[in-house]
């Protein structure tokens, strides 16, 4: 609550274009997902490891427990997404 006074018109702008993009992002994987279309599964997998390099940094630079927690979480999701999408598509091709 204390940072909000310091928002600008510049950064709130910047903060609403990152948002609409995530947000689109989320969308398109979304519709995806549910047309059952591989690159969803793959969008899935990168979007997820995307913030990897985010919580390393994190890390590194405020080392907490829960924030390696939170890591090692992320990256056990991103490894069963793999696994699955790998595996159904073994199954596919059967």
């Amino acid at each position: 609550m204390e940072r909000i006074p310091d928002v600008d018109p510049h950064k709130l702008r910047a903060l609403s274009v990152g948002t609409f993009i995530y947000s689109a992002l989320f969308f398109t994987e979304g519709i995806g997902l549910f047309l059952r279309k591989r690159w969803a599964e793959i969008l899935t997998i990168v979007a997820t490891a995307g913030l990897i390099p985010l919580e390393v940094y994190e890390i590194f630079h405020r080392p907490g427990p829960l924030k390696v927690l939170v890591l090692l979480i992320n990256l056990a999701v991103v490894a069963y997404l793999i696994f699955e999408v790998r595996r159904l598509s073994h199954q596919q091709q059967q």
